[in-house]
């Protein structure tokens, strides 16, 4: 298969002794000189102007076409000072034969590299470098044991050995058979904002309106934001709503499942603020006929399950004629919106205790947490995770491989990857940066990791997959660096989330917005995957299959019993059973062709 089919808007670089014969071959590319030596491949938008004149949108490529001397490529804090948006270049001089990749400060377009005897090769879809001069097609098993605990992939590693990923905030140089990287962009937390909690607050709302201004699209038509009822998409679309004369348009997708639809808190602040709200439910048959669409969106195994629901939402935008549309992803990563920083909260106080006292509480967790109970497993739970200092505890959330190391990854996989490999990637990340305060350190790990590697790859390859292009303006620098001045309690007081937040924003939303309980994007999938005979065979016939064993990384007899377990109603291992099944369909699909 030519991936280049498939796969527009994307671009490709290549140095070396059969890089024109290879760039021939797939063809579609729009990679453009820009001098006598040099050429620059670009994706994405900046904002140009400031907020007192006004702001405007200019493609990368217009920005810097023509005056290259702009991009100061040996200058590391040129991108952090000037550019708002996403955005990836790699420049490529053919009198040096280096190349220089860019990502933006969250790596919202994604940027991959190869480099070996003397072939260099960047792109912006990592199935493009797959039959790159060179490559071998073997998977990287520290990446496949990330995803199993991450459901994505971190940078710098891959699913593929021999290909990299550059980091968000990051310039990368290859230069014959060396590359090194900057990262010029960290969020950093000074605290060293004075006044009252009424005058920040005012301030904090108008920084929040201020992004929402500059990140919208100057027309009236052709673009829509998602509208899942939480605080920061409902935020968005009100702000919108009272800046101009016709409404704003919204997607929103439900379930019929209860628990997991919110569709009446989308009316609600869509009515509220007199938007127009485009509605869709999404139920096991509709899943089931994306599951395809998922393994083709993404180009790397990806095993967030609301990747459905984001898809079906793009479709949905796509159908009522938008090209880009607004999100609210980050919001609760700048503003202290997660449930797990008030958990932590509790944990740290647990692992504050005296060490005699703190002993004696996990002895009897240990005790009473020998069955198979879900109220005494939790408090087990609890006295474990309570005990370790961060990011150790906050990776404990959720690292379904390391909490079933030998069960379920085979010896051959554990010979290669040891059980504390993804928990050391997440430390590294952690330790990034400035000291800051305790939640700042985890909101600091939660925008690389979970917003970076994670939420933003699910929304831009289900926009990407519609025709779509995404911008989400509570990621804006400019907000997210005013909030790392704001003092941790700000964010998180007490127990209560959002503390600052909720004071801004009082005047814009519905208070039954403000005070709901975050229920996110999530999917019913556990319950589909008991009760959907269809999705149950082709789980069996997909995880069960003997392709699936020959890959030798997962124990057969481990997965089975999690099926079983699973369809039988004992225990939730949805997430679990998602994530084998789209990394098994993936492999299937771009690593093992040839």
């Amino acid at each position: 298969m030519n991936p280049a089919d498939s796969i527009r808007g994307d671009f490709i670089v290549a140095a070396g002794p059969r890089a024109y014969e290879w760039l021939s071959q797939l063809g579609g590319f729009d990679v453009h000189k820009a001098g006598p030596s040099l050429w620059l491949a670009t994706r994405g938008a900046v904002l140009r102007g400031n907020n007192a004149q006004g702001m405007t949108w200019a493609a990368l490529a217009d920005l810097i076409e023509g005056d290259v001397g702009a991009v100061e490529l040996d200058d590391d804090s040129f991108p952090q000072r000037h550019w708002r948006g996403r955005f990836a270049h790699a420049m490529w001089s053919a009198d040096s034969n280096r190349i220089q990749l860019l990502t933006d400060h969250f790596s919202s377009v994604p940027l991959y590299w190869y480099q070996r005897d003397g072939h260099h090769a960047v792109a912006s879809d990592l199935r493009l470098l797959l039959d790159a001069p060179g490559v071998r097609r073997e998977p990287d098993l520290r990446a496949v044991y990330h995803y199993l605990n991450f459901t994505c992939i971190p940078a710098p590693l891959t699913i593929c050995s021999d290909i990299q990923k550059v980091e968000p905030g990051t310039r990368l140089s290859l230069d014959g058979s060396r590359h090194s990287s900057v990262r010029y962009y960290l969020p950093e937390y000074p605290e060293d904002l004075q006044g009252s909690d009424e005058a920040l607050a005012d301030e904090l709302r108008q920084r929040i309106v201020a992004s929402v201004q500059a990140f919208r699209p100057h027309s009236d038509a052709g673009w829509g934001c998602f509208l899942s009822g939480g605080t920061d998409s409902s935020s968005i679309v009100s702000i919108l709503a009272r800046q101009q004369l016709s409404p704003v348009h919204s997607c929103s997708i439900g379930f019929r499942e209860a628990g997991y639809d919110e569709l009446d808190f989308a009316r609600l602040a869509g009515e509220a603020c007199g938007a127009r709200t485009h509605l869709a439910q999404v139920d096991q048959t509709r899943a089931l006929a994306l599951l395809d669409t998922v393994v083709e969106a993404y180009d790397q195994p990806f095993g967030n399950a609301s990747a459905v629901p984001t898809l079906a939402c793009a479709e949905l935008g796509h159908a009522q004629g938008f090209s880009l549309m607004l999100g609210g992803d980050g919001g609760d990563e700048v503003f202290g919106g997660n449930q797990r920083y008030a958990k932590d909260r509790v944990m740290q106080g647990f692992h504050d205790l005296p060490s005699p006292l703190k002993k004696a509480a996990s002895a009897v967790g240990e005790w009473v947490g020998g069955g198979n109970n879900h109220l005494l497993n939790r408090v087990r739970n609890f006295t474990r995770r309570g005990s370790l200092p961060n990011p150790d505890r906050f990776y404990t959330d959720d690292s379904f491989a390391s909490d079933y190391y030998t069960e379920l990854l085979t010896p051959q996989l554990r010979q290669q990857v040891p059980q504390e490999a993804s928990l050391e990637a997440m430390r590294q990340i952690y330790n990034l940066g400035a000291p800051a305060a305790p939640l700042h350190r985890i909101m600091r790990l939660d925008l690389l990791m979970a917003i970076a590697q994670n939420d933003l790859v699910k929304v831009h390859r289900a926009c990407r997959q519609h025709g779509v292009s995404a911008r989400f303006p509570l990621l804006d620098t400019q907000l997210v660096d005013f909030c790392g001045r704001l003092a941790a309690r700000y964010k998180v007081r007490g127990l209560k989330k959002r503390y600052l937040f909720k004071q801004a924003m009082a005047s814009i939303l519905p208070a039954e917005i403000l005070s709901k309980r975050k229920q996110g994007f999530g999917l019913p999938i556990a319950i589909w995957m008991k009760d959907d005979p269809a999705l149950q065979a082709r789980v069996r016939d997909v995880l069960l299959d003997e392709r699936t064993r020959e890959r030798g990384w997962i124990n057969p007899e481990f997965v089975s019993a999690l099926v079983r377990m699973h369809m039988d109603g004992g225990w939730d291992h949805s997430n679990a059973i998602w994530q084998l099944l789209i990394l098994e369909l993936w492999m299937r699909r771009y690593m093992d062709a040839k």
